[in-house]
């Protein structure tokens, strides 16, 4: 070993960086000490537009510093670095959504990248991971359940069923929301203003087209018929376990859970034949069934 190499300072540029990266890195998780330290590390790497120093000012997210507005202004400022370097990020967010938990900021960075259909890949992919992984907090799956139900797609459904049995209620709640929206009114509203705002200007949103490629999971950007059938096919199999989980809910004396599955259930607007006597013994206070059994708000006198 050489002499610049014992002092740090040998070896190629590639190494060079590496060891640059990781004093950066450990200087961004400092909690203590000078923020102006963090601060300029976050800089420095922002800086390399490397997909190493993505890695490394992702970490940021997975601390949080007092005050709260010094934390919140170093992770806006992580966020806008790492959608600087553009294409250079992408591999070191899609691994660091499917491997941590703290993914709410790289969520927001990932949709701030690429197109919707392939943000809604991701959630998917990342949520048939998390239906066969145990998960130390179920805070993850809420995010990608909440997230995902801000899209639609033909995998939605799918990807959200396993979570209606999952032990923590605001899983199941998440992925009852996540399924009714795939049906839900508002959402075929928003697809339809997508769509004509794509019909008008393709290239208004500075990205490609969703589904440009030919993805099957290109949604409420995309207004095919075939896709949008497949669609709605996709969503009304979520239908009968989204009952089921109301009922079951009900039957576990589980108050909350009841009323917000009553909610998404009347949001999406399915009808509940076939199960109405045990969906009106479940009903919350505030519900009923109207005249073609399905659940609805009562109005407040």
């Amino acid at each position: 070993m050489g002499l610049f190499d014992m002092l740090g300072i040998g070896g190629t540029k590639e190494e060079r960086d590496v060891r640059a990266i990781a004093k950066m890195q450990k200087k961004v998780l400092e909690k203590f000490g000078p923020p102006e330290n963090r601060q300029g590390a976050i800089e420095e790497l922002g800086e390399m537009k490397s997909t190493a120093a993505v890695e490394a000012l992702l970490m940021r997210f997975t601390i949080r510093v007092d005050p709260g507005i010094t934390d919140d202004e170093e992770k806006h400022r992580a966020l806008d670095l790492i959608v600087d370097a553009d294409e250079a990020a992408l591999p070191a967010l899609k691994k660091f959504i499917a491997t941590r938990d703290e993914i709410s900021w790289p969520l927001q960075a990932l949709a701030d990248l690429v197109p919707e259909f392939e943000v809604v890949n991701v959630l998917i992919e990342t949520l048939k991971k998390a239906a066969v992984e145990y998960a130390r907090v179920p805070e993850k799956k809420v995010l990608l359940l909440h997230a995902l139900a801000h899209h639609r797609s033909g995998e939605a459904v799918s990807a959200a069923l396993p979570f209606l049995e999952d032990m923590d209620d605001d899983v199941v709640i998440a992925a009852a929301q996540a399924i009714a929206a795939q049906a839900h009114p508002a959402a075929r509203k928003g697809e339809a203003a997508a769509a004509a705002n794509a019909d008008a200007d393709p290239a208004a949103s500075g990205k490609a087209a969703p589904g440009a490629d030919g993805s099957a999971l290109a949604n409420s950007a995309k207004p095919d018929s075939v896709e949008q059938a497949a669609i709605e096919a996709a969503a009304v199999a979520g239908r009968e376990p989204l009952i089921l989980a109301l009922v079951r809910a009900h039957e576990q004396k589980n108050a909350r859970t009841t009323e917000a599955l009553a909610g998404h259930l009347a949001d999406a607007g399915w009808d509940v034949k076939g199960f109405a006597p045990k969906v009106e013994a479940a009903l919350p206070e505030g519900y009923k069934l109207d005249n073609k059994a399905r659940i609805a708000r009562k109005v407040q006198a």
